[in-house]
């Protein structure tokens, strides 16, 4: 029987000091190739296309080829995900199982389906399975628009700046939450002391940019005027 490597498991994803760092250096500058990222994080081309494929199958980084019009070998662009496009089969497959699995729980307790998208309630589904699966240990207050959760990046902690982490967190939220259609958008995610942290949303109406320092703006709300 063959051993499951362990390092595969979803929550070991964004507990990856190199990972961290290559979702922090896309999310300010995309897309980029290969060797550019392996030189800003002064990794081996190899180790970085590594971490960029685990990226890439958990919906967190997308690869696309470049478009030249010009002879020569075309580059592989990696941007960091906005929402549901160009998410890999993976990530794709996994935001239809949260559906299905948010729309049976409401069945089995009696819930009432949502009438419509307008209430955000598929896109809480699906941020809270990935959440859930990511270490997060979220506690939802779905009228309060609010999120508890546990941060597993403690291990990390001590060899990255608070802000840097914080950012990609917040930003790895973002695109979660814009994987399926709705109003909800992230407000901003504040350190609530002993290691927990609360994710606050809004609806898009209202939305601002992050107030957590080094938090890339929303490309769907920072664009507009």
């Amino acid at each position: 029987m063959r051993r499951r490597d362990a390092t595969r498991h979803p929550r070991r994803t964004l507990l990856s000091r190199p990972r961290l760092l290559l979702l922090d250096r896309l999310l300010r500058d995309s897309p980029q190739t290969a060797p550019q990222l392996a030189d800003s994080v002064h990794l081996h081309h190899n180790t970085v296309r590594e971490h960029l494929d685990r990226l890439v199958d958990d919906g967190l980084v997308v690869r696309e080829t470049e478009h030249r019009t010009q002879r020569g070998r075309p580059h592989v662009l990696f941007s960091a995900a906005a929402g549901g496009v160009g998410l890999s089969a993976s990530a794709a497959a996994q935001t239809r199982r949260a559906l299905a699995l948010g729309e049976a729980y409401r069945h089995a307790y009696g819930f009432p389906d949502p009438a419509d998208e307008a209430d955000g309630t598929a896109q809480i589904d699906v941020l809270e399975d990935y959440l859930d699966r990511r270490g997060f240990r979220p506690r939802v207050d779905r009228d309060a628009l609010a999120v508890r959760l546990a941060c597993p990046f403690g291990e990390l902690q001590g060899s990255m700046e608070q802000h840097t982490i914080c950012g990609v967190d917040a930003a790895v939220m973002r695109s979660v939450l814009g994987r399926v259609d709705g109003p909800l958008r992230v407000m901003d995610v504040r350190s609530d002391g002993a290691g927990t942290c609360v994710l606050r949303l809004i609806r898009g109406a209202e939305a601002s940019a992050p107030s957590c320092p080094g938090c890339p703006p929303d490309p769907r709300t920072s664009s507009a005027g």
